[in-house]
């Protein structure tokens, strides 16, 4: 859990899609192993924190896959840290490895940078994330990542159901046509749920924030993710 801050950091979101029959073995498998290493790598100073999300709930539904998301926070001056992998023999990680391309079918990885946000300094981790790619206008990149943060973020950190919200941009090869990651955490789908119970007259200063906004970007796709 990263505390609350407003420096920049890297986020690596590292997509694995795996046959549904291996969702059980790969999740043990992250955690008897792979997040073994990671923990050795956050207290050697190169990771600042690491999570495991699927998206979606991994055990439901009749898909043929599931996709799961790996967050990797690192320094600014580390975006890909290293993988403290002395912890297990050789013969032990290359039986690992072995299992885990018998399960999963691709990846892929999107590389961001944190531009701007709030972030829980304490407490229960959230357990649901909404992210929200998003298109730049041509020309917008700064006004609109200053809009976020400046205008909009103080507005979000207001909420009584929104723990975390931040502003991410891509800094990889892209995949689609998103410039930028708008992430928010929840506590529940409920408190999810619950925000937009209410549905209340905008004030004047509202609608022109989100004119504003609507004029700089474009919505590309959501994606909702459950720590696991």
């Amino acid at each position: 859990t990263v505390g609350r801050a407003q420096e920049e950091f890297y986020v690596g979101l590292h997509y694995f899609t795996v046959k549904k029959q291996y969702v059980k073995e790969f999740i043990d498998q992250e955690k008897n192993y792979y997040s073994k290493m990671h923990k050795a790598s956050i207290d050697a100073g190169d990771k600042i924190g690491w999570d495991l999300w699927s998206v979606g709930d991994p055990f439901s539904g009749n898909e043929k896959y599931q996709t799961f998301c790996f967050a990797h926070i690192q320094p600014i001056d580390k975006p890909m840290g290293s993988m403290k992998n002395n912890i297990f023999s050789k013969s032990e990680m290359k039986m690992v490895q072995k299992m885990r391309k018998k399960m999963v079918v691709e990846s892929k990885f999107i590389m961001t940078v944190f531009k701007g946000g709030f972030v829980p300094s304490s407490g229960t981790p959230p357990k649901i994330a909404i992210l929200n790619f998003i298109d730049a206008k041509a020309g917008k990149w700064y006004d609109l990542e200053n809009t976020l943060i400046n205008e909009i973020s103080p507005q979000i950190r207001k909420s009584n159901f929104i723990k975390s919200w931040g502003v991410h941009k891509i800094v990889s090869p892209k995949e689609d046509d998103s410039d930028y990651i708008i992430a928010s955490f929840y506590s529940s789908m409920d408190d999810y749920y619950k925000r937009g119970v209410n549905t209340t007259k905008p004030s004047k200063s509202r609608i022109e924030r989100m004119n504003k906004l609507n004029s700089m970007r474009d919505f590309v796709r959501q994606e909702v993710l459950q720590l696991v």
